[in-house]
């Protein structure tokens, strides 16, 4: 079973990534978006791609998912950066937020600010120095996802 950092730790991944048409799925599986939109099977959530807008879920009930998953093709595609931050605070999701795909450890940090809180790496990524990445950061001017408000009105 492999493995991904949730939350600041590394544990095992206990859902299945759905990707193809031909898996069978059920309870654990995270499902492409637009195949749940088609016929809402019980999932433990649904994943986005790069070029799948979050306001397709627009009258959702996200919170009905434990995980959404967002899909980076590339480490230079920064959509997924806003879909992150929409979920958290436009939709209101409270679950697991994975970055799924390829993202790099070095935007762990940036990944974190903007609501995600599990990411799912390629293989080839050491996990013990991702983690290392995991808050770079002590403190931050500007607001963010779990915390809006600037530096001056946390003092």
């Amino acid at each position: 079973m492999q493995k991904l950092i949730k939350d600041g730790a590394i544990i095992e991944n206990k859902y299945t990534l759905i990707q193809d048409e031909d898996t069978s799925i059920d309870q654990n599986s995270i499902i492409p978006v637009d195949k749940w939109l088609e016929n809402s099977s019980p999932v433990a959530g649904v994943w986005l791609d790069s070029d799948q807008n979050p306001s397709l879920l627009e009258g959702v009930n996200l919170n009905q998912f434990s995980v959404i998953g967002v899909n980076f093709p590339a480490f230079v595609d920064g959509r997924g950066f806003t879909y992150g931050r929409l979920l958290r605070e436009r939709y209101n999701f409270k679950g697991e937020l994975r970055a799924l795909g390829n993202f790099i450890p070095d935007q762990l940090g940036y990944l974190l600010r903007v609501g995600f809180n599990s990411f799912d790496f390629p293989a080839e990524v050491n996990l013990d120095n991702a983690l290392k990445l995991h808050k770079p950061f002590d403190v931050k001017y500007q607001g963010d996802a779990n915390d809006p408000r600037p530096l001056f009105l946390r003092r």
